[in-house]
């Protein structure tokens, strides 16, 4: 079964909007109305509402995960290169609630079309091969993150871990590429070729992991 993309999506690829020049568009309700946008078009394709659908399962599985709210927001902070950063009593999850209510609204006006699923995707076999990965990939991390986070590398397996575990495996390996092309952490050989085995049985598009190719030695 093929996805609906061949680029990154949901969650994952929401995260790439927040960079350094973000709140020029506004809000975070307008980031998302941004991602999902239909231009000057009347209606929505079948591509985009799937969009929808696919960023509002992301925001759902990891809301209601067993993730606390500040793995929560580790884990999108460090997927947007800190870009995002956690203020007053904003906490993950009301972002997630944010994010999730912009999706419904939006769905409510274009229309709402089931994303693709397999059970494989889901299966204990890909969660136990991705948990392996994320557990061994060597993840060099940037100073900023012990200096925003107080944090070592195992706190940041360990929220990846949780996430897919309790909430996604594919969206855990997701956030993993993401938070590898936000940060420019190089990826080892032995990781890419794990990466490209993981992408391939999760039916992952090739400009999604192409993005990341860069940072292979």
């Amino acid at each position: 079964m093929e996805r609906f993309t061949s680029f990154d999506f949901g969650l994952s690829g929401l995260a790439s909007l927040f960079h350094e020049d973000w709140i020029r568009i506004g809000g975070v309700e307008e980031v998302v109305d941004s991602y999902l946008s239909v231009g000057e078009a009347l209606v929505a394709d079948e591509a985009q509402q799937k969009e929808a659908t696919a960023l509002e399962r992301d925001v759902a599985e990891l809301a209601d995960s067993s993730l606390s709210d500040g793995r929560i927001e580790m884990l999108f902070s460090m997927s947007t290169s800190w870009n995002y950063r956690f203020q007053g009593d904003e906490t993950g999850r009301i972002l997630l609630g944010r994010i999730g209510r912009v999706c419904r609204r939006w769905q409510a006006i274009y229309g709402c079309v089931p994303v693709e699923s397999d059970a494989a995707w889901s299966s204990q076999v890909v969660v136990n091969e991705v948990c392996d990965v994320i557990a061994k990939t060597p993840l060099q991390l940037p100073g900023e993150f012990l200096r925003y986070f107080g944090s070592e590398v195992s706190e940041l397996r360990d929220a990846l871990d949780a996430c897919a575990r309790s909430a996604s495996a594919d969206l855990a390996f997701r956030l993993l590429l993401r938070i590898h092309v936000a940060n420019f952490i190089p990826v080892d050989h032995s990781a890419w070729v794990r990466y490209e085995g993981i992408a391939l049985r999760l039916a992952l598009g090739e400009d999604l992991l192409s993005s990341v190719e860069f940072l292979s030695s």
